[in-house]
């Protein structure tokens, strides 16, 4: 709903004061009244915000979902969506296994634990608690270490790849779970900046940049899954002539990842355009790998054509990281 106010001004033509009035149902809506305080916050492109949550920002949100329903897809929605204390209710007494499913559930999220059991009139709870604070782990170095490990993900998922060890490929896959752990925590953070402006002034994010930074936060996440699906496709070593060839691909691929998520954080027009260029490069030298591996009878086409093309869409997503960084100024 959109309403239109004039401003007025106090004290006559040399008030230094302006007023405006408020909607009466909006008021109410919020349950305000005569005497209550609300922030009004500017932002950076200069609009204002009257925003009755902003006091309780930084207050503990707490909610309540039944352990009966789908337990996994509430507590992550739960998760994402910024509460402090999730209330896992039951009618019936909680059971053993409920409780190791609970605690598998849990273990996918940083700073998520199980900190109360309560029986009462009414039923059954475990009350499961994040107690992570944002300034402990802000966003930005949250997504660095993210992209570290998917980054040493992919080197050693391509190593096992090429020497046919099954031990990395083992290591690379349960990575993952950190690399996930880490996304849903930098989308839990970033989803509280835009809701509450007063975070976003704690976290120092703008609610602009919270988006830029979800969309690479989600690309490095892809990059990690890629990357669990190369080290998959270990087997024995594939042939020599074909490693030979892909030493470029995965060095350009490499390279390209690296100089766009640093330019996440510190801008740099060079690298911006070494990117985008090495970007065109590497379609035109897979393609010619592609034509190699369909011409050449041994080996095994099917694997190799699947390792190109995740090489392929890391490029990719290195392109579309790289998009993202914007000037500071």
């Amino acid at each position: 709903m959109v309403t239109y106010r004039k401003l007025q001004q106090t004290g006559g033509e040399e008030g230094s004061s302006f007023l405006i009035i408020l909607p009466k149902d909006w008021v109410l809506r919020q349950e305000l009244g005569k005497g209550d305080t609300v922030v009004v916050a500017e932002r950076e492109d200069g609009c204002l915000i009257v925003d009755p949550r902003l006091p309780k920002a930084g207050e503990p949100r707490t909610t309540t979902v039944q352990i009966e329903a789908n337990l996994r897809w509430e507590i992550t929605s739960k998760y994402l969506l910024g509460f402090d204390e999730i209330r896992i209710a039951s009618g019936e007494p909680i059971t053993s296994s409920q409780r190791l499913e609970l605690k598998k559930i849990i273990s996918r999220f940083v700073a998520l634990e199980i900190t109360d059991e309560i029986t009462h009139d009414d039923g059954h709870e475990i009350v499961v608690r994040c107690l992570v604070d944002p300034s402990t782990l802000p966003v930005r170095k949250a997504m660095k270490r993210m992209n570290l490990i998917a980054s040493r993900m992919l080197n050693d998922a391509l190593t096992a790849y090429f020497e046919g060890t099954q031990d990395i490929a083992e290591d690379v896959i349960q990575r993952d779970e950190e690399v996930d752990r880490l996304f849903f925590l930098i989308v839990r953070e970033l989803r509280s900046a835009v809701q509450y402006p007063r975070m976003s002034e704690i976290m120092s994010i703008a609610p602009v940049e919270a988006l830029d930074l979800r969309l690479a936060a989600q690309y490095i996440e892809r990059i990690a899954d890629l990357s669990v699906d190369i080290a998959g496709r270990t087997d024995k070593a594939p042939a020599a002539s074909f490693i030979k060839r892909m030493e470029s691909i995965v060095d350009k691929v490499k390279d390209m990842l690296s100089k766009s998520v640093e330019n996440l954080f510190k801008f740099d027009s060079e690298k911006v355009v070494s990117v985008i260029e090495a970007e065109r490069e590497l379609i035109d030298d897979i393609g010619k790998t592609r034509q190699y591996v369909l011409s050449k009878s041994d080996g095994e086409p099917h694997t190799e054509l699947f390792v190109i093309d995740s090489l392929l869409r890391i490029g990719e997503a290195a392109k579309d990281i790289v998009d993202l960084a914007l000037p500071q100024s």
